[in-house]
């Protein structure tokens, strides 16, 4: 072997990265290539823009500089006595923006939520869990079947407060679905409500009625509280499904005092990777 020939080789057996490239087209420790969110509703804009739908008072809705967890601006969703009916419910105060339904709120498939939210000082939850923060809503399909008195929303998080059973305010998760006319419901309890905190919620779901293809997946500040199989979607007398949509909502059982919710760094996306902040 030639002098040329050896310095070749050399180098070849000095850089395995190279011909591992070379056979199989990426090296053993490239990540895969990160896919775009499915949507991005962080403020950044420090408007409206990126939220499709507004249902409320108008006085419920500010764009604000601080708090905020990244980029320029945060949103606040503020509700009060004056709120009542805001949602069509005559017992209830709030307000909400929302996406159009997509497909990646229908069976089969998965999206991963990561979004952050914190509670101003001075908020006050009402009693029980009509204290809702954010949800994935069930479409309207349900209304056409007289056997169903109701449906709620699939999978919801919110402020519950039930002094005889869990002592002061917490920070809950709710899942239901299944057959419509008989849904499971699962309850998850989270830490102790702060005020002037902002919580990371990071979430993966399975959209399924059937509760060995369905899935949550919940953390909380990094920490996994929930973890299982279960129903995430209605099945209908007739065999239809419901499909979902993604809200944060400020919305609780009627009260005389004001509350404000802050709201940053929204992400909805097909994996970990398309969400993270």
């Amino acid at each position: 072997m030639g002098r040329r020939q050896l310095l070749a080789y050399l180098s070849l057996a000095l850089m395995p990265g190279l011909v591992a490239a070379g056979t199989a087209g990426q090296t053993p420790t490239q990540k895969p290539k990160r896919q775009a969110p499915y949507f991005v509703g962080n403020f950044n804009t420090c408007d409206f823009s990126q939220w499709e739908i507004f249902q409320g008072p108008a006085a419920s809705f500010k764009i604000v500089r601080r708090p905020k967890v990244e980029g320029r601006c945060s949103g606040a969703i503020k509700v009060g006595p004056w709120a009542l009916d805001g949602l069509i419910n005559k017992e209830a105060d709030g307000a909400t923006w929302y996406q159009r339904p997509a497909p990646y709120g229908t069976n089969g498939h998965t999206v991963w939520q990561h979004f952050s939210v914190r509670f101003a000082r001075g908020f006050r939850a009402t009693p029980g869990e009509w204290n809702f923060i954010a949800d994935w809503h069930d479409d309207k399909g349900w209304q056409k079947f007289p056997q169903i008195e109701f449906e709620y929303s699939n999978l919801c998080w919110l402020v519950r407060t039930y002094p005889s059973v869990t002592g002061p305010p917490r920070i809950g998760m709710r899942i239901m679905g299944g057959l419509a006319t008989a849904p499971r419901t699962v309850r998850v309890n989270g830490p102790v409500l702060q005020t002037g905190h902002w919580y990371d919620f990071l979430v993966r779901t399975v959209w399924s009625p059937d509760p060995s293809k369905g899935y949550v997946e919940w953390w909380l500040d990094g920490k996994r509280l929930y973890s299982h199989h279960v129903a995430t979607l209605y099945t209908r007398p007739d065999g239809t499904l419901s499909t979902v949509y993604f809200m944060e909502v400020n919305y609780r059982r009627h009260a005389t005092w004001d509350s404000t919710i802050y709201y940053d760094a929204t992400r909805l996306g097909p994996n970990h990777a398309s969400v993270r902040y």
